[in-house]
């Protein structure tokens, strides 16, 4: 789930040039992003564990004449808030700074962690979205909503709690073992080689414990003050967690719109990059 670093400083993605700096968002916090091109400027938000470089597959499918921005939320010494006491305003911080930087509004595209991140950003300051799309939204405080599923919401509980305790034990391969296996298949974990589960891990030690800041930062109600066009991207095989929040987002967003993309899981970024760009492409606002 963890990609490389995307790029280490600059370099080609086709016949354009990628570049990476660094921002200071409205808190005073530094933010690291990732541009490439002029035009319409997208903001793409990655997963809680994972980096900006989850965009890159879909960036290679992208047109030229589009400006394209991936925050890279942990990078280079970078990070929203403190370890351990960080909350989704953080994590929208870093789009207020992104916003800043383009000098209008965005159009802005979040995966999982990211979803839920633009849930917040587009409820908390509709002027600077011009579009949203959130590809399963890891917003799980909507499972509290009375019409939501109580069972995905019970499932997920239970994940966090097994995580935590592992990791109270010590027993960081074990929690996220079962956290990648949960969003991926069982067995996924354990067919990384080793070198990447090492790797992967350092890093997910060092971002604390993150299950709070998804099950307090977006609710029902917030939905509601959400003015841009929506669509909400699904994959046919993810899990009924996911399905469920994207349930209670297209009910409670106005005139969202959904989009299931047949044979894809949660990590559709990665797994099925054309389609979710023909979906992107096809829904985003010109």
């Amino acid at each position: 789930m963890e990609t490389a670093m995307w790029p280490s400083s600059a370099e080609p993605d086709g016949d354009l040039r990628v570049s990476a700096r660094t921002l200071t968002t409205p808190l005073g916090h530094r933010v690291r992003i990732i541009e490439r091109g002029v035009g319409r400027p997208v903001v793409f938000l990655h997963s809680g564990v994972g980096s900006a470089g989850e965009w890159k597959q879909v960036w290679e499918l992208w047109p030229q004449d589009w400006r394209l921005i991936a925050v890279d939320a942990y990078r280079g010494g970078t990070g929203p808030g403190s370890a351990g006491a960080r909350s989704l305003e953080d994590y929208a911080d870093q789009v207020y700074a992104v916003a800043d930087h383009v000098g209008e509004p965005v159009r802005l595209v979040g995966f999982s962690w990211g979803g839920a991140t633009a849930l917040r950003v587009a409820a908390a300051a509709p002027h600077l979205v011009t579009s949203l799309a959130v590809i399963e939204p890891e917003a799980y405080g909507l499972l509290r909503a009375e019409d939501a599923d109580s069972d995905a919401h019970a499932e997920i509980c239970r994940l966090r709690d097994r995580w935590r305790a592992h990791v109270r034990a010590g027993r960081w391969h074990e929690a996220f073992e079962e956290f990648i296996d949960f969003y991926n298949g069982a067995g996924t974990f354990a067919h990384w080689p080793l070198e990447r589960q090492q790797a992967f891990l350092a890093v997910q030690q060092t971002r604390g414990d993150l299950w709070d800041v998804l099950f307090d930062g977006v609710a029902v109600d917030d939905l509601t003050a959400i003015t841009a066009p929506t669509h909400v991207i699904e994959g046919s095989r993810s899990s009924a967690v996911d399905h469920a929040i994207c349930d209670v987002v297209g009910r409670h967003v106005s005139n969202a719109r959904r989009e299931v993309i047949a044979g894809a899981g949660h990590m559709m970024p990665l797994t099925h990059a054309g389609p979710l760009s023909r979906v992107l492409l096809s829904r985003i606002t010109p």
